[in-house]
């Protein structure tokens, strides 16, 4: 299953100081993760966090590997996570009688 997962620091957080701290060993546990094939695509939302397209047998295994990060694990960022399916409104168009 294709899981969204998008990350924000958390409230009160100096999220440059963690960064400092823990950046080095997040980068490389994301790339772990992105060389197994978990993470499949990774994207900056435009600030502090990351958004990710992820590879997993469900949610709570996404989950549980993004609890594996030193971000995570520190108290420093948390996730949402979503579960992709695909987009199936276009069939409409070609539904007999269907309209758009």
């Amino acid at each position: 299953m294709k899981v969204l997962a998008v990350a924000r620091p958390r409230a009160g957080i100096d999220f440059a100081a963690e960064l400092r701290t823990h950046g080095e060993a997040e980068l490389r546990a994301v790339w772990d993760m992105y060389s197994r094939g978990v993470i499949r695509e990774m994207y900056s939302p435009g600030g502090p966090g990351i958004v990710l397209i992820m590879e997993c047998a469900d949610l709570a295994g996404a989950r549980a590997l993004l609890g594996e990060l030193p971000l995570v694990v520190s108290g420093v960022i948390d996730f949402e996570l979503t579960e992709l399916h695909p987009f199936s409104a276009l069939g409409m168009l070609f539904a007999p009688g269907g309209r758009a």
